[in-house]
């Protein structure tokens, strides 16, 4: 922190000095009737100085803070009224203003506004760029921060009034399916026109009139010059500091745009922990699923491509994406996809359990060391055919392909024993997915759509435990070796087909009736086997001992649906029935089981919109879930070298309660921005492991109860203007309460987290980009034991013009963690960087330092189900940079 103090120091006198003089007024219809969203835009006489605007609240009042001694004209303008222009001199003392607008005569089938920084219209949000950019700004994502009510988090995620953007598009189609992370850290800065966020966003323009959809989209309007041109940048890396560790960086980011092709091009090579893309992204680009049906969880886990992995001694990362739009005529666009990446990281913690026993405790000290390389490629291909204004198809194929090795060694110690473990696993992963679309508008009453999809998987992970003594004795018949390998095969193998067909009825503007019919169907295959390979060549099964599933799965499920939505004032519902037959038939070493439900399951959703920057809305359905291959797979499965895992044949299915309720408010005359969500989960019927713990050794076996469990979870957050500042309070609430079975004994179990925060940052572009946070987290454990930790963490980010020509960037993180037994640790974070480019010069040179202090381990504390963890993990070292960056 020490390092910190002058900048704060050095700013201050900035921050304390400025002036502002402020003028608040109401507008008003010429029939005096408030007019809510008008512009208020104020263009100084000096070219200097920027421009101020506002936009009026529900009662048609604003505010604005202008430059003291400075001229200014404002306009103020209203969609149907005509504009009104008042001149504000230098040493004008007035300070209210009632303006009064008149009515427009005359219908214009077009109306230009010029200035407009924010416009509302229904339930699209528009920002223009120019209004809030200071020309220092690289990349999108620094550009949107500036934005009122936008949020970008670390991994590039996007919130605007604490609503995550879903769909990310460039100028109206989707940037590398929708993903955000890739736009907004690769899309240059000065590329941007506008900004516009759509609420309730659906791709299919038949269905705007019907459309429930909860996505926010987010569409990049692109400046005229750029709009049938090449831009982009290129960027490469070489260590410049004294430690010989070779690292490197390379990055491209390619863009072509015209009316009717869109080509983009990002590569990444680097050895500095850096990745492109979040698993939120990677999530995305594997759907390939129709959005009209539920989508279906991926059998891959494939986190450990996405992970900005600081948290490694060692990380290489190769990322390539190719993304390719044409429009072949007015009736047909084709638009597809390419992603592949390759992850080499190696990694090293230590780590120490506390295993919980009802009355006992085993305590275990373990060293892990490991290695792993991932590759993944991902081709997709969409059509999207438009033959009249009544029709609309989609047609979207993808495949996917996945290989993860990993080796990892495992020093375990525990009060009786010292085992070392070596893992090596290996998994080969392929899937095909496809889905067609068809909406047809028949008349203003009647629309309906009919979608298919097919998803295909196959997996084949095997694995191998070398150990130097016996492990899981009694239960897995190992043979005395003088070293002991185990291996398993695995083979994983599933198919579904789900096909919708949905009705929309028009009755009124405010009366609408949906009627849905589907079926979704599932196979799978599931097969395990465990076996010793001795040193004398041979193998040793273990199918005789259980040890060998093979399981063939089919799940059906049918169902018809009718929902009714109606608009009743400023309240608008929609409350749906659903009908479903469920039919699950299983076939495995036990013999063949077959099971059937009808289930009537209700919605609701409900949304009263006070105005249109403040609305309340609440959510609740009735929902089961049923369980899945491995869960009925009724033979033993190691799952690591201290846990087994064994399904249950007779499982049925989950049934549970969710519901949200959500409150936003953006008021433009208060500056206040206010989210707020709370959220609840209860199950009734309930499929948790019943474990069974012997020292450090676990044994897990999923039950089904009538047990409940509850999850409240609420968010807040609470954004104020106030000068050239804002301020924001965030708070995270979360309480999750079940019954776990440890030893044959039930038990009442709280896992409760809370954490409140608060941000400070300049809003003023003549200043510095400051900002400043503080959070204070705490977490309990209330069961069969009590445990508890607190965390303390402070962040700021510093971006400071120097020079005309020269920048620098400063972040700072730090974290402090305390657990119950007082013992703590911390970990402060510091990254800096010089840049220099000259005025319309597209090169520029940048020296960066990350890990300042060359910091070597990070240190968190968790909470299991049945276990205390504390984590100290070693990270990567110092990394100096000097980068050469060179703009289209």
């Amino acid at each position: 922190m020490r390092f910190y103090i002058p900048i704060l120091l050095l700013l201050m006198p900035v921050f304390c000095f400025s002036q502002a003089k402020k003028i608040n007024g109401i507008v008003l219809s010429d029939d005096n009737i408030s007019l809510e969203h008008a512009n208020i835009i104020a263009v100084p006489r000096a070219k200097n100085n920027g421009i101020k605007f506002t936009i009026t609240d529900n009662k048609g009042r604003f505010k604005l803070e202008l430059e003291s001694n400075e001229g200014y004209e404002i306009t103020i303008s209203y969609l149907g009224f005509t504009e009104k222009v008042l001149t504000i001199e230098p040493d004008s003392k007035l300070d209210y203003y009632q303006i009064n607008l008149k009515r427009k005569e005359e219908n214009l089938k077009e109306i230009i506004i010029k200035h407009t920084p924010i416009t509302i219209k229904k339930d699209t949000l528009t920002y223009s760029v120019k209004s809030f950019a200071n020309g220092r700004e690289r990349k999108m994502k620094e550009l949107l921060e500036k934005l009122p009510g936008v949020e970008v988090d670390k991994n590039g995620e996007v919130t605007v009034q604490g609503k995550k953007v879903t769909q990310m598009l460039v100028e109206g189609k989707p940037f590398f399916g929708g993903g955000s992370k890739l736009a907004v850290e690769n899309i240059p800065a000065d590329a941007l026109d506008k900004i516009e966020v759509i609420d309730h966003f659906n791709q299919v323009g038949l269905l705007k009139q019907v459309s429930d959809s909860d996505e926010l989209a987010m569409n990049v309007k692109l400046k005229e010059d750029k709009k049938k041109f090449v831009f982009g940048d290129i960027e490469a890396g070489v260590e410049a500091g004294n430690d010989d560790n070779n690292f490197y960086l390379g990055h491209a980011a390619l863009f072509y745009y015209s009316p009717k092709t869109n080509i983009s091009f990002i590569g990444d090579l680097n050895n500095v922990g850096k990745r492109v893309f979040t698993y939120q992204d990677l999530t995305r680009f594997q759907g390939g699923a129709s959005t009209f049906i539920e989508k279906r969880k991926p059998l891959t886990n494939l986190f450990s491509f996405t992970r900005t992995d600081n948290d490694v001694i060692l990380n290489k990362s190769q990322f390539g994406a190719f993304n390719f739009s044409h429009d072949f005529s007015s009736k047909l666009n084709v638009s597809s996809f390419g992603i592949f990446s390759k992850i080499f990281t190696n990694s090293k913690s230590e780590i120490n359990n506390q295993y919980l026993e009802n009355n006992n405790s085993s305590f275990e000290n373990k060293l892990q060391k490991g290695n792993n390389e991932s590759i993944l490629a991902i081709y997709n291909l969409k059509l999207d055919y438009l033959p009249n204004k009544k029709n609309n198809w989609f047609y979207n194929i993808q495949y996917q392909t996945s290989t993860n090795n990993l080796t990892q060694v495992i020093n375990s110690i525990t009060t009786s024993n010292s085992t070392l473990f070596e893992t090596i696993q290996k998994a080969d992963n392929k899937s095909f997915k496809q889905y067609l679309e068809w909406h047809k508008k028949y008349n203003t009453s009647h629309t309906t759509t009919l979608a298919i999809n097919q998803q295909y998987e196959h997996n084949t992970p095997i694995s191998n435990w070398i150990t130097n003594q016996p492990f899981f004795q009694g239960i897995i018949p190992i043979e005395k070796d003088s070293i002991y390998s185990i291996k398993q095969l695995k083979r994983i193998q599933n198919n579904n087909v789900d096909v919708l067909f949905k009705h929309y009825w028009i009755l009124n503007d405010f009366n609408h009736i949906y009627t849905s019919i589907g079926n979704n169907f599932e196979t799978s295959h599931f097969l395990t086997n465990e076996m010793q390979n001795l040193t004398n060549g041979t193998n040793k099964n273990f199918s005789q001992n259980s040890f060998e599933n093979d399981i063939e799965y089919k799940m059906n499920d049918s169902y018809l649906g009718i929902e009714y939505k109606n608009k009743i004032g400023k309240l608008k519902n929609r409350i749906g029935l659903f009908l479903h037959h469920y039919q699950l038939i299983t076939d495995q070493f036990s013999g063949e089981s077959a099971y059937s439900q009808t289930k009537l399951l209700p919605q609701l959703n409900s949304e009263y919109q006070f105005n249109n920057s403040e609305s309340l809305s609440l959510t609740y359905k009735l929902a089961n879930n049923f369980p899945t291959v491995n869960q009925l797979a009724d033979q033993y499965t190691l799952q690591s070298y201290n846990l087994i895992y064994r399904g249950n044949a007779d499982l049925k299915y989950e049934q549970y309660h969710f519901g949200t309720l959500r409150y936003s408010k953006m008021d433009t005359y208060r500056k206040i921005t206010l989210d707020a969500g709370l959220s609840f989960n209860q199950k009734i019927k309930t499929i948790r492991n019943e474990v069974v713990i012997n020292g450090i050794n676990q044994y897990n076996t999923p039950i089904l109860t009538n047990n409940p469990e509850t999850n409240y979870s609420f968010n807040a957050s609470f954004g104020k203007d106030i000068y050239r500042f804002n301020i924001k309070l965030i708070s995270n609430i979360n309480w999750f309460n079940y019954l776990q079975t440890l030893n044959k004994i039930t038990s009442s179990n709280n896992r409760n987290n809370q954490k409140i925060g608060i941000w400070f940052k300049t809003t003023y572009k003549k200043w510095p980009d400051f900002k400043l946070g503080y959070t204070k987290g705490f977490g309990q454990f209330l069961g069969l034991t009590n445990s508890s930790f607190k965390t303390t963490s402070i962040n700021s980010d510093l971006n400071f013009q120097l020079l005309p020509s020269l920048n620098y960037r400063f972040s700072y993180d730090s974290q402090k963690n305390i657990n119950s037994n007082h013992q703590n640790s911390f970990y402060n974070i510091i990254n800096t960087s010089l840049s220099y480019q000259k005025k319309n010069s597209p090169l520029s040179f940048e020296l960066s330092i990350n890990n300042f202090f060359n910091n070597k381990t990070k240190n968190e504390f968790s909470f299991l189900d049945y276990a205390v963890s504390e984590r100290i993990t070693y990270i990567m070292p110092r990394v100096i940079l000097f980068t050469l960056n060179y703009k289209l």
